[in-house]
């Protein structure tokens, strides 16, 4: 058996600067990767849309939804899920299942526009069109109109689409879209539906 002193003696010279150096990484290591978990699992709530949403809508409840996700560098440019954001307007097309970034909406609402429903014939709009595009309206004067001498024509430009009820395209009927129309432009599009039928050109940008 050793005697005491040189047991002690030999556990210090395990102490030297190299094992100590070694020892100092070992810790720092383990604590880097302990920060750099949380860092990583800190997630925060913001808004997300439900659904596609055109410019000059008013936010509804059921067009958002809260979602938890991971913004380490940019979680400024969203909204948070504890601010209220109902009764505010888009002001730039929001696609479905997005985040919404707070220059996307204002709280000052265009209270002139209004919803008005049309009906496009299947081909006469493009494929994939959905709500929260833009679209440029385009008549295509109806038989009785164009014996009369009545020609094509631009009727509105980029208006948004709110909603499509699309549930007769599989059978080939005319879709019901609701448009978001300036209230100075509703009785010009409501008296050109006795002459026209409607063409929809998508703005791409």
């Amino acid at each position: 058996m050793k005697p005491i002193n040189t047991t002690i003696r030999e556990s210090l010279l395990l102490f030297t600067p190299r094992y100590l150096l070694g020892l100092i990484l070992i810790i720092t290591s383990f604590i880097s990767a302990f920060l750099i978990s949380s860092a990583s699992d800190r997630t925060i709530s913001v808004w997300a849309s439900s659904t596609d949403l055109a410019p000059g809508k008013i936010i509804e409840e059921k067009d958002i939804t809260p979602v938890k996700v991971r913004l380490l560098s940019n979680a400024e440019q969203y909204l948070d899920a504890s601010v209220e954001i109902v009764g505010t307007a888009v002001v730039r097309r929001i696609g479905a299942a997005e985040l919404i970034p707070s220059f996307a909406l204002s709280p000052q609402v265009d209270t002139s526009l209004q919803r008005v429903p049309i009906q496009v014939e299947r081909l006469m709009s493009p494929v994939g069109l959905g709500a929260g595009d833009l679209v440029d309206i385009y008549g295509i004067p109806n038989q009785m109109a164009s014996q009369s001498g009545v020609v094509s024509e631009l009727i509105l430009e980029s208006v948004g689409i709110e909603e499509i009820d699309d549930s007769a395209r599989e059978l080939g009927g005319a879709l019901g879209i609701t448009l978001l129309v300036p209230d100075s432009l509703v009785s010009d599009l409501i008296s050109t539906m006795s002459e026209f039928n409607f063409l929809l050109v998508e703005r791409i940008s």
